[in-house]
């Protein structure tokens, strides 16, 4: 059974706006409506494919839209944080990103019944540099974390760490620590042999830009396994119509291939089974 989830967020979180100063900008309220949108248009696909996902929720969309908190949970679907104002973990000090964390559960759990136990940092920014990420979640009784992306960028990326779900410590998050609770849910990714090279293509952009038949050989690959598949995609790139705003006019991965997203999920949800995290956790009894 593999582990779908969905990335929560204002379209123009891409890292190159400040999520913060925009949230009090009246000029913006049409691009913050379309996150609504493109996050119900995820709910219908999921609803028709009969599949279960864990929302990675920004707390700052949740504390704008409580109904959509709540209907995504009505649906089934396990809410998570993705903490407040989508700023990269790299860029904040240990307090920080507590009080960012701290803010984003207090919004979460009050509209959830569920209490939250699975986090993503911005943009994947768990890397060895901010491995106190772990302490923290854990001391706020969290439960797991996916943030882990076992390929290298300028931005993010453990390329060494496990391709498989593993026990985490913030002493070595790039190997299993099985006297430790906490649980890692790492990014799949296709490792060519020979080489050792990982590919991403578990969701994203990069599952935008690779063929299906490529993902989708690597998900049958690894379930002949009996290994999961644990693949994302963010509600904006079901809205291919969003606007080409100059921030990110120049990030060319942002807008590749957004007009055939719809058809690669729903072929995705059709060839595999999927699951939210806290039903993987439940189901494999950690």
């Amino acid at each position: 059974m593999n582990i779908f989830q969905v990335d929560v967020e204002h379209f123009y979180c891409d890292h190159v706006v400040d999520v913060k100063k925009s949230e009090n900008l009246k000029d913006w309220q049409e691009y913050r409506e379309r996150t609504l949108w493109s996050t119900k248009r995820i709910l219908g696909i999921l609803e028709k494919k009969k599949t279960t996902a864990t929302f990675f929720i920004l707390g700052c969309v949740a504390e704008r839209f409580p109904e959509l908190v709540e209907r995504i949970e009505s649906a089934g679907h396990e809410i998570a944080s993705h903490g407040y104002w989508h700023v990269l973990a790299t860029k904040q000090s240990p307090r920080m990103f507590e009080e960012d964390l701290n803010e984003s559960l207090l919004v979460l759990n009050r509209l959830s019944h569920d209490r939250v136990i699975g986090y993503r940092t911005c943009n994947f920014t768990l890397v060895e540099s901010t491995s106190w990420i772990i302490d923290i979640l854990k001391h706020h009784g969290l439960k797991y974390d996916s943030s882990i992306f076992p390929f290298k960028t300028q931005t993010y990326g453990v390329p060494d760490a496990p391709l498989l779900p593993y026990h985490i410590s913030s002493r070595n998050i790039k190997a299993d620590s099985s006297e430790e609770s906490f649980l890692e849910f790492p990014l799949s990714v296709y490792r060519l042999p020979i080489i050792s090279k990982n590919i991403p293509i578990a969701g994203g952009f990069y599952f935008r830009f690779m063929p299906y038949w490529f993902v989708k050989s690597f998900i049958r690959r690894l379930n002949k396994e009996r290994k999961p598949a644990i693949c994302y995609i963010h509600n904006w790139e079901l809205d291919p119509y969003q606007p080409r705003i100059k921030q990110l006019r120049t990030q060319l991965y942002h807008y590749w291939n957004l007009s055939n997203t719809q058809n690669k999920l729903e072929k995705l949800l059709s060839d595999f089974n999927f699951i939210s995290n806290r039903e993987w956790i439940e189901r494999e009894g950690y």
